[in-house]
């Protein structure tokens, strides 16, 4: 999931901003600167119901289930109102998210105020955090297993709606009666129309962009065919497109896009007796981002390109079938092909001393194959006793042969009472880079190799869960230790090299995290509450940064506290009015602040002031505080039933800090923030 361009989150918002003064920047207290100087509702697995995330307030007005994921113990959120998430201190590129199996790369959306998925399309997500199951892999942190609806094999049914940023629509229907059945989604986003029509009601100096159009939409499709009563083909194809173009007032024009393109074959049967199920899965899958700016600075014209390539084959066989009279037994086969191509480009033009130079945006391929062998027995159920022995034994082109195991124990003590255990040994065969600095909204995705290892996470957790009725509480701690991990030493050096001079400017270095989760939550026929607490230290350690010592991750918030609650408040025969609001603290995160300066004196340029630091992220930002509210009107017993979703994000009114920037001219931090009080409004009606 993708870092945000400050460009593109000041466009975004901007529409509901008219008469505000958007993007405060607060002075931050001179104290700062003399410090300087010195379902399944376990902690390890959950299912996520629509009901889960639905009525939740979102910038954009849409239900987006990555919010509700940033309410659980262990997960820390990123940016303000963004679909980051950073897991019991493992990086953003350590989770996974697939859909029915297969990754999706780019899971963002709307500069990530919202996912590439339409919730209509979506049957069950479910998010793993630990003890992982055999035929999961290829991640360091969690994954998101979202599962796609079939499609209707004898009824019509349609849906239309229209939220802040997004148009919607929704059929699903029978092609063939009892054999062919089709249900698609399409969305578009009207943002760059909204833009300009609302530019003229904006305060100048809230919005620094002249100009902006945008392309935004995704699409969906799934046919499935049934063979006979037992075996069934389904065929799935999904695209998503984000394209911003921006004309800044300073005379800079930013270009961003990402997207994916994927194609899904299953082929479900079963297998032999005892209820046995095969599975077969078949995908080609692609994703793309990239970023240029062409900005003139001083005597310079800059034109900078910066792109991120990856194409993915798969084929996977599973079988799920009895073992034994107690015993559940998996296994399957898995291949991956993937084609990794990060490169980037620069040309300089100037005028002074310097000739102009260029470099070209050339192919940098590089492939990776991918072999897993996997199996897992299981014993229990969630409601009782259960044991799960996972294990994967993977060969890499680039790394060789990869072992990895995961275990999940719940024993019940009593008869409300139960003790979970889990312990994971993980690889993970890519990496995000994620180094890039305020401005680029590149995420790079390259292969391992021989320099750049596998990324390998070793984690355990233990805690008590209690069910009494409605009531159910978990407690635990985990630790986490995490190698290979990789680093942006230097990422305002990456358009310098000729083809693809990112590999010039990795650190590899290690982790830890360590933490106690807390989750309580009541539910009854009306309403829900749920109350989550973490408290977590993560902390880096690359030999060549930072001195070799130990410094703090850069989400590494301490104390995570949210408060959510959901009731209906009235029922009528033509009306029903529900009501949800959620509050969160959480810790500021970690910024690197300059200690002080000294002057350079340089033949060529004169004196140049040069910046130091006393270590890496040395100044946690202030804690970011929210607060959400929403209402879901349901308009029912009629011809055509229809939904009204009213929201309020961020109701304080809270600027929370987002980055810092330093003011030479006043010799003051700032801190910037980005979204104000943003009411939204989601209107659907179905046929």
């Amino acid at each position: 999931m993708k870092r945000l361009s400050l460009s593109l989150l000041l466009f975004l918002p901007a529409f509901q901003a008219v008469a505000q003064g958007l993007f405060k920047t607060d002075t931050l207290p001179p104290a700062i600167k003399e410090d300087v100087r010195s379902g399944q509702k376990t902690l390890s697995e959950r299912i996520v119901k629509i009901e889960d995330f639905s009525m939740m307030a979102s910038p954009t007005g849409e239900a987006d289930f990555v919010k509700f994921v940033q309410t659980l113990p262990g997960v820390a959120s990123g940016s303000d109102g963004s679909s980051n998430y950073y897991v019991r201190g493992g990086n953003m590129g350590g989770n996974i998210q697939t859909l029915d199996g297969v990754p999706v790369y780019g899971a963002s959306h709307l500069a990530g105020l919202t996912t590439v998925y339409p919730s209509e399309v979506i049957s069950v997500a479910e998010f793993q955090v630990g003890g992982f199951s055999s035929e999961e892999g290829n991640l360091s942190s969690s994954h998101i297993k979202l599962r796609s609806k079939d499609g209707s094999f004898d009824t019509f049914s349609a849906k239309g709606d229209v939220s802040n940023f997004m148009l919607g629509g929704y059929v699903d229907a029978p092609l063939i009666e009892n054999k062919l059945s089709l249900n698609a989604a399409v969305r578009v986003s009207p943002a760059g129309l909204e833009f300009k029509a609302l530019k003229g009601l904006m305060d100048p100096d809230a919005v620094s962009i002249k100009d902006a159009d945008a392309a935004i939409y995704d699409l969906y499709a799934k046919l499935k065919y049934r063979l006979d009563a037992t075996r069934s083909l389904s065929l799935t194809a999904f695209h998503s497109l984000d394209k911003y173009n921006f004309l800044m007032d300073s005379g800079s024009e930013d270009k961003m896009t990402w997207n994916n393109a994927m194609l899904i074959a299953q082929y479900d049967a079963p297998w032999r007796k005892k209820g046995g199920t095969l599975g077969v899965t078949a995908s080609m899958n692609h994703y793309g981002n990239s970023q240029g700016m062409l900005k003139q600075m001083d005597q310079t014209s800059n034109n900078l390109l910066i792109r991120s390539l990856l194409d993915e084959g798969m084929l996977h066989a599973c079988v799920n079938t009895g073992a034994g009279r107690k015993w559940r037994l998996q296994y399957g086969l898995k291949l991956r092909m993937a084609r990794f191509n990060p490169g980037s480009a620069r040309v300089l033009e100037t005028t002074g001393l310097f000739p102009k130079t260029s470099s070209p945006l050339m192919n940098d391929v590089h492939w990776n194959i991918t072999g897993t062998a996997h199996g897992q027995l299981e014993r229990g159920s969630y409601d009782r006793s259960m044991l799960r022995l996972a294990g994967r034994l993977n060969y890499n082109s680039a790394a060789g042969i990869a072992p990895e195991a995961s275990a999940l124990l719940r024993i019940r003590i009593f008869k409300h009472l139960g003790l979970e255990v889990t312990g994971d040994y993980l690889t993970q065969f890519y990496h995000t880079l994620e180094g890039i600095p305020l401005g680029w909204s590149l995420d790079m995705i390259v292969p391992p190799s021989r320099r750049f290892r596998p990324e390998q996470t070793k984690q355990a957790y233990a805690g008590l869960y209690s069910d009494a009725g409605n009531h159910h509480f978990s407690a635990g701690a985990y630790y986490k230790e995490m190698s290979n991990l990789v680093y942006f030493s230097d990422a305002t050096k990456l358009f310098d090299s000729a083809i693809a001079g990112w590999e010039e400017n990795i650190e590899v270095g290690t982790g830890t995290s360590r933490g106690l989760e807390f989750l309580y939550e009541k539910t009854s026929g009306l309403a829900t509450w749920r109350l989550s607490y973490t408290w977590s230290k993560t902390d880096r350690l690359f030999p060549n940064l930072n001195k070799g010592e130990v410094f703090p991750a850069k989400f590494d918030r301490e104390h995570i506290f949210n408060a959510s609650t959901s009731a209906r408040v009235l029922s009528r025969e033509r009306l029903n009015v529900s009501i949800a609001t959620l509050f969160t603290y959480q810790s500021g995160h970690w910024e690197t602040v300059t200690a002080g300066s000294w002057w350079d004196d340089n033949f060529i340029t004169g004196l140049v002031e040069q910046k130091f630091y006393t270590s890496l992220n040395n100044y946690r930002m202030p804690p970011y505080i929210r607060w959400d509210i929403s209402a879901l009107l349901e308009f029912t017993g009629r011809k055509h039933p229809q939904t009204l979703n009213i929201g309020v994000y961020n109701v304080l009114n809270r600027h929370n800090p987002f980055a810092l920037s330093y003011d030479p001219d006043n010799d003051q931090w700032k801190q910037i923030s980005l979204l104000p009080i943003m009411p939204s409004l989601k209107y659907s009606i179905s046929f």
